[in-house]
């Protein structure tokens, strides 16, 4: 088996006769062929026995790929409600590729073709998401690739016949802010395989996936569903994602991944984004899978996967900044009851999607077996400090969560163990903290054998994907921000689990090319060497003897006849990008701590700790608004809370300025009502209380079924309206800094429905104005009130605001160039 890969080309942009295009390209459908059963032979027919139907358990999990009857080319526009749909102005409305379409549909007055096409947002105009740039981050098994994103761009489409939407200077400086992001360091995605699927990326022999909540691209490709061409579109994923590879003896290779997803239920930044949300989600939460693979004589690929979690504490707190540079308070509420509220759900969410994750590796839909999760604290635990008070909150959410999660997984587990990684390192050492942490998670992952340490299996050349082990046993890493103490806790672990998963390849130490010792973690002998090991150990079982095949100390692990040095080499590296990707995401700086890493891999050191809190604390008190409004419009959401002046009519549906006599807005509509529900209640409202006085008004009797109409409704974002104000709740300031964002919390808003009828039919009969002098809509015991349409339309009026709003942004510019140029 080999994929047919994706085109590198998914779309262009065009211009033609002053018309924008989009061409598309989508994978061809294969139409099934239809199955014909054999007519029967009177006394032959019981001859062939009838087939086996395949059972749940028969099915096979399979790598497939969405390209491989190739692909077609297909030409898009915006029409004038701001809605994507197919140009049928041609003879044909598909083509084989890009080049045929440019010589049937050219010459072109403008042409830019990109790699990938994520979706679009609706805001004064459709802003449509491309990648400019890409590189691969990975190879995969059969040729498929992983790629990194790095450039972005948000090309504007204008909506045919839509008048200029009026907004504030304010919502236009956003606007300029929200067209100039890049969505870069941090994103992926692959047209190859379905990332949101664990690795191998098979469909499902069970017919479950865990929904790991990483698609950050989704609302995006909304628009597209509606002509059944969202599937051209790439998903966006964001976290972390890159391939290695390690040399072996004989001219083999060793492939290594390390791919990060992070949850996009709670999105922000630093201080709007730490522990819990009003989702029952926390921030700054990635799931990893570590993978290893290696080919072998027959053209399979065996590997081995350890899956691994991080994310800040699931409970409620809020950050307060104070007004010299120092480390931000943390503020929690006198009520326990509201700091934990929200913990076991969370929690709860955890071990299904654990849960599920198992019943997809093993195949099997009717296991029972755990899923056992051990959070692992990094904070400190200085009774007075920050960092103490939130662990015995940490505590007190476990305790409160293992009730409910027992009584839901009864072979399930949950504990938490404290690891003070900054004391331990302040006071005995750097080795002695990575032997604690190695006690606190090797003993409970793997402990008394290393069968639920892995996930191992093969991927045969037909795609098929068997597997001989599943992992049931997950640790959940943390400190106060889920950042760098938390990414070396995830990589000493997987330092460890390394040496396992070579065992499940039948690799040997002997096998690698690279010998090289390691280099000492502080550059200093081994504490077993010089003495250090008699000193008074700071946890009780320090001391423990860890389990074959594991090694007991990083003295050991520099030995090349004892651990695999050429992993832990490439190993460390991959944590040193993905550090750094994950606090520029967070925080908009590098990892602190990543100098540890940089050292065993031979990477140049960079900034020292003091220099990256110092830039992390101006980015996260004076950027962080902004960045949470770009990452929730890639989200799709809250577009009426980040640009309060445009109007909500506009963006539920957009209507050129000559037929805003047909259409209608629909004011109270209740938020479960769906849009079939809408339009029945137009009709009855139509034939009840309109058609009776048509007669009488010199109109023939029409009934609503003969009306065409179309209803549109504003999204139901309650979730993200709730996630939004628990976020801006999250952070005070003892003085507010000189910044001209507002992080205000908005007020709750009513809900709106566009009523559109045809045009022709308004020709002949005004619906629009008998529907307003005669009805009112009546909807799940609500009265809706009809509104003729209409939005603030921009004038050419100046505004003297923004020479003062000029100024303080250039005085804002100058220290921003400067903080940021202290890692230089």
């Amino acid at each position: 088996m080999q994929f047919a890969k994706s085109p590198r080309k998914r779309c262009a942009v065009c211009v033609v006769n002053g018309l924008q295009m989009l061409f598309l390209v989508v994978p061809r459908t294969v139409v099934p062929p239809v199955s014909v059963e054999p007519e029967p032979l009177m006394f032959f027919d019981e001859l062939f026995p009838p087939t086996k139907k395949e059972t749940t358990k028969e099915k096979k999990a399979v790598i497939t790929s969405q390209w491989s009857a190739g692909s077609v080319v297909i030409p898009l526009v915006v029409n004038s409600n701001g809605e994507i749909e197919r140009h049928r102005d041609f003879r044909t409305s598909e083509f084989s590729t890009l080049k045929e379409a440019y010589d049937a549909l050219g010459p072109f007055e403008y042409v830019v073709e990109y790699p990938a096409l994520f979706g679009c947002l609706l805001l004064d105009k459709v802003y449509i998401l491309v990648a400019t740039k890409v590189e691969e981050a990975a190879s995969l098994p059969f040729g498929g690739s992983i790629l990194r994103v790095l450039e972005t761009e948000w090309v504007p489409f204008n909506i045919p016949g839509a008048a200029p939407l009026r907004v504030t200077p304010t919502d236009r400086t956003r606007l300029k802010e929200f067209q100039r992001y890049s969505y870069e360091r941090g994103y992926f995605y692959s047209d190859d395989v379905d990332l949101m699927k664990p690795f191998p990326f098979a469909s499902s022999s069970v017919n479950e996936v865990p929904e790991f909540y990483c698609d950050w691209s989704k609302q995006l490709r909304q628009p597209f569903r509606l002509h059944d061409v969202s599937h051209g579109c790439s998903i966006l994923i964001r976290g972390y994602a890159e391939g290695k590879n390690v040399h072996l003896q004989g001219g083999s290779i060793l492939h290594l991944l390390l791919i990060g997803r992070q949850n996009n239920l709670n999105p922000g930044p630093r201080y709007l984004g730490r522990g819990l949300n009003g989702n029952n989600a926390v921030g700054n939460d990635h799931i990893y899978e570590y993978i290893m693979w290696k080919q072998n004589d027959d053209k399979s690929f065996s590997f081995a996967k350890h899956t691994i979690l991080r994310g800040t504490i699931p409970v409620h707190w809020q950050t307060r900044i104070n007004a010299t540079i120092s480390e931000p308070s943390m503020i929690f509420s006198p009520n326990k009851d509201d700091v934990l509220r929200g913990s076991d759900r969370y929690f709860e969410s955890v071990l299904r999607q654990l849960a599920t994750l198992i019943k997809y590796d093993s195949g099997d839909s009717s296991i029972k077996t755990g899923p056992f999760l051990r959070c692992i604290n990094l904070l400190r635990q200085n009774p007075q400090s920050n960092e103490g008070v939130l662990a015995r909150y940490f505590v007190e959410a476990v305790r409160k969560s293992d009730t409910a999660i027992r009584s839901i997984f009864p072979n399930g587990h949950l504990d938490l163990v404290h690891v003070d990684w900054l004391n331990l390192v302040k006071d005995y050492g750097i080795d002695v903290a990575t032997k604690t942490l190695w006690e606190c998670s090797l003993t409970f992952l793997a402990p008394e054998n290393c069968d639920a340490l892995l996930t191992i299996g093969c991927i045969h050349p037909d795609g098929s994907v068997t597997r001989s082990a599943y992992q049931n046993r997950f640790v959940r890493v943390n400190c106060a921000d889920s950042l760098d103490r938390t990414n070396l806790g995830c990589f000493f672990t997987s330092f460890q689990v390394s040496i396992v998963m070579l065992q499940s390849l039948g690799i040997s130490l002997g096998s690698f090319l690279d010998q090289k010792q390691l280099p000492s973690l502080d550059g200093q002998e081994d504490f077993y060497n010089d003495g250090f090991s008699s000193f008074s150990l700071p946890l009780a079982g320090t001391k423990t003897v860890l389990p074959k095949p594991f090694v007991n100390s990083w003295f050991e692990a520099r030995n090349p006849s004892i651990y695999p040095v050429a992993v832990g080499r490439v190993l460390s590296e991959l944590y040193v990008y993905n550090g750094d990707v994950v606090a520029q995401l967070y925080t908009n700086s590098a990892a602190m701590h990543g100098n540890i890493l940089r050292g065993i891999c031979g990477l140049k050191a960079t900034a020292s700790n003091m220099v990256i809190a110092t830039q992390r604390m101006f980015e996260n008190v004076f950027e962080d608004a902004k960045k949470f409004r770009i990452v929730e419009l890639l989200l799709g959401r809250n577009k009426d809370i980040h640009f309060p002046s445009m109007s909500k009519v506009f963006l539920t549906r957009p209507v050129p300025i000559e037929k805003w006599k047909c259409a209608l807005i629909a004011l109270g509509v209740p938020p479960t009502v769906t849009l079939p529900e809408l339009e029945d209640s137009v009709r009855r409202a139509w034939d009840e209380l309109v058609l009776p006085k048509l007669p009488s008004a010199g109109f023939p009797s029409i009934p609503s079924s003969a009306l065409c109409f179309t209803v549109s409704a504003e999204e139901d974002e309650v979730e993200s309206y709730n996630e939004f104000v628990t976020a801006v709740s999250q952070i005070a300031f003892e003085k507010p800094p000189p910044t001209e964002e507002d992080i205000s919390l908005p007020q709750q808003h009513e809900q709106i429905a566009i009523i559109q009828f045809d045009s022709d039919l308004c020709a002949a009969m005004d619906v629009p104005k008998l529907l307003l002098a005669n009805a009112m809509l009546r909807i799940k015991d609500s009265n809706v009130i009809l509104a003729q349409y209409g939005y603030p339309i921009q004038g050419i009026e100046g505004d003297s605001s923004g020479i003062v709003q000029k100024a303080a942004s250039s005085l804002k510019t100058g220290l921003k160039k400067f903080v940021r140029g202290l890692n230089n």
